[in-house]
């Protein structure tokens, strides 16, 4: 059987946002803000402050902000201090223990249907990158896709090398669509729906917010599925019910992500609908072949 034979359409995508979707704050304040006592409040109303004068982007302004700031020039962010921090991140519940949880349910739902499934999970966030590749649940990851710096021989912060923010995020799913994970590879081209590597309709984003409206957009636009999700001590707030009436996503949840939470069965509901997408698309190839 040559490689064209071969039904390619079987992996599913999980995209997360990080900030407020995995964990409870914007990892900064978890880490970085404890670190050098910095108050969150007054350190983001500079930012937004820095963002309106100078016309700066918001997460370029952030970034900026902790190269350049006086207490982060004679105390520098290096590569190994972020990584260091991040063991201080608080998830929301069950997070750490959710991924084996839904790669287990994964495969007994591809067994149940005898297809082969695989599912792959990629965080897109607006982050740090260095904090990202430190924590404990990085090892499920596919691939991480947050912001970065470029580092002297010194270890110290000189540049922002990738800065990522809510509009941008987007490309990040395109990637994923088309197997180009690389940010040298090109993803403006044409390709086929056929060649590409993830169609939309198997991938999954999962966000909490404003900020992740142009990928939950993108993603439902092609077909795909989207998440929200709110603290779970609260009930949902005005935004989410708004994203759920404007069809920005399919369903809102709390953020629990203990098997047996509705979260855990929005998500297994959903990828059931993709299974059995796949599992159809399947049979429709094999018959189109033999035919």
């Amino acid at each position: 059987m040559n490689k064209r034979s071969v039904f390619k359409h079987n992996i599913i995508a999980l995209c997360y946002d990080f900030d407020g979707t995995l964990s409870r704050h914007n990892m900064q304040e978890d880490t970085i803000f404890k670190e050098y006592g910095i108050r969150p409040l007054k350190f983001w109303k500079e930012v937004n402050l820095l963002a309106k004068r100078e016309g700066y982007d918001k997460t370029l302004a952030y970034l900026n902000k902790l190269i350049y700031d006086p207490v982060f020039q004679k105390k520098p962010l290096t590569e190994a201090r972020l990584l260091g921090m991040a063991h201080r991140i608080k998830y929301y519940p069950g997070v750490e223990s959710f991924f084996p949880m839904i790669n287990r349910f994964v495969e007994r739902e591809a067994k149940r249907l005898g297809i082969k499934v695989k599912l792959e999970h990629y965080i897109i966030s607006s982050g740090m990158k260095a904090i990202l590749n430190g924590v404990s649940i990085k090892r499920y990851f596919h691939e991480i896709y947050a912001c970065e710096y470029e580092y002297s021989k010194d270890g110290q912060p000189k540049c922002v090398k990738m800065a990522i923010n809510e509009t941008n995020k987007t490309q990040f799913l395109f990637r994923i669509n088309k197997g180009y994970l690389r940010l040298d590879q090109d993803i403006n081209s044409h390709m086929p729906e056929e060649k590409r590597r993830i169609p939309f309709q198997n991938i999954v984003y999962i966000g909490d917010g404003n900020s992740d409206v142009p990928c939950m957009a993108v993603t439902i636009k092609n077909g795909g599925h989207a998440i929200a999700v709110y603290p779970p001590e609260r009930k949902a707030q005005k935004k989410h019910l708004g994203l759920l009436r404007a069809k920005r996503v399919d369903h809102i949840a709390p953020a629990n992500f203990k098997k047996g939470s509705e979260f855990a069965g929005i998500l297994e509901l959903t990828l059931k609908t993709i299974i059995q997408n796949i599992q159809f698309n399947h049979s429709v190839y094999e018959q189109s072949r033999e035919s």
